[in-house]
C-alpha cells in the first residue's frame, strides 16, 4: 500500500483546475467539464478514510507472570505465544519493537 498526503493531493488537483481556467482557451462546455472533474476529485478527498501511522512501543514485562503491559495503551496482555513474544499489541495495534515515537 502506498500512502499519499491528502492535503497535498487536493492542492495539486485545484492547481490543475486553476491552470485549465487560466489557459485562455474556451471550447464550449468541454473545459467546464474538465474543471468540474478536478473540483469533484478534490472534494472527494475529504470523504476518504484516514490511515494513521502506527505507533511503536515495547512490552513492560512482569517476571512473575507471562504477561506484559503495552507501553502505549497500558493494557495487560499475555505476551507469549509458545516461545515467541507477540510483535503487535492486540488492543491498540502498536508495533512492539522496543522503539518509541518520541
Amino acid at each position: 500500500m502506498e500512502l499519499i498526503d491528502k492535503e497535498q493531493t487536493k492542492k495539486m488537483l485545484l492547481d490543475i483546475d486553476s491552470h485549465v481556467k487560466s489557459h485562455g482557451v474556451y471550447l464550449g462546455t468541454y473545459f467546464d467539464g474538465v474543471k468540474a472533474g478536478y473540483q469533484s476529485a478534490a472534494a472527494c478527498l475529504d470523504t476518504l478514510p484516514v490511515v494513521e501511522e502506527r505507533k511503536h512501543g515495547y512490552w513492560i514485562e512482569h517476571p512473575e507472570h507471562p504477561v506484559g503491559d503495552c507501553s502505549i495503551c497500558g493494557e495487560r496482555v499475555p505476551i507469549y505465544s509458545g516461545s515467541k513474544k507477540y510483535k503487535i499489541c492486540p488492543y491498540c495495534g502498536a508495533i512492539m519493537d522496543g522503539e518509541t515515537n518520541d
